[in-house]
């Protein structure tokens, strides 16, 4: 009997905006209305070998990874251009597998038209940090999704004080791709493995090639939950410090 296995590449785009503090322009805003004071999650207990990771950026001082900042919920939008079929149910259940390992939290804020800001761009028009764009493309929009490239993600980081924190992002998912890959063996689990995937690039995860991760650069479609080591990266990226607005 021959076995076909389903191979997608999955693309990693790290980007870094550095906004100096009190340069022109520069300055942080004001704490956001949904902020606290201490983390909003904790990342989810772990046993037995954590596995292996690798970040996509750390401290300039030492091996600490650039965060999200876990005293405040991530806000999202999404451009649904070529959407599939169930895919606003299968973004919120990745955000949730995402949440769950890492302990951050996650606010879509509805669906936009407007074009992705560039990567040096992160604040928005009412002066607070622009919301990750989560957008559903094709390979004509997004030449970055060439071949079998499924998606990338990656996200913009500021800097204050010598520390640094992701504040925005972008996730670009290949739609037609998707939708084809939703009607295989593993449809749904597979398209949600996707996104776990480059939502895991968001929040700070690089490649790793390590059997059993979702992380590793080329997909599986018999891995559809993290295995330890991506575990273990996102309790780490869910550990970071809170901006200290």
């Amino acid at each position: 009997m021959a076995v076909a296995a389903l191979v997608v590449l999955l693309g990693a785009l790290s980007v870094a905006s550095m906004l100096d503090d009190g340069a022109a322009g520069g300055a942080f805003p004001d704490r956001p209305d949904d902020a606290a004071s201490t983390p909003l999650g904790v990342p989810a207990a772990r046993a037995g070998d954590d596995g292996q990771y690798r970040l996509i950026a750390t401290q300039p001082d030492g091996d600490e990874p650039v965060t999200y900042d876990p005293c405040a919920p991530i806000h999202l939008v999404v451009d649904p251009r070529t959407i599939v079929e169930g895919g606003m149910r299968l973004l919120d259940q990745a955000l949730d597998e995402v949440s769950e390992a890492s302990g951050l939290q996650f606010v879509v804020d509805g669906t936009t038209d407007e074009t992705a800001p560039d990567d040096e761009t992160v604040r928005s028009p009412d002066g607070g940090w622009l919301p990750v764009t989560v957008t559903w493309s094709d390979p004509v929009a997004s030449p970055k999704l060439k071949g079998s490239v499924a998606g990338f993600a990656g996200s913009s980081s500021v800097e204050r004080d010598g520390r640094r924190w992701f504040v925005t992002g972008t996730v670009v998912l290949d739609g037609p791709q998707l939708a084809r890959i939703l009607d295989g063996r593993r449809g749904r689990a597979s398209v949600r493995s996707v996104i776990m995937h480059e939502l895991g690039h968001l929040v700070g995860l690089d490649h790793v090639d390590a059997p059993g991760q979702l992380m590793q650069p080329e997909g599986d479609e018999t891995l559809t939950r993290w295995g330890a080591g991506d575990l273990a990266g996102l309790a780490a990226v869910g550990s970071g410090a809170c901006i200290p607005y």
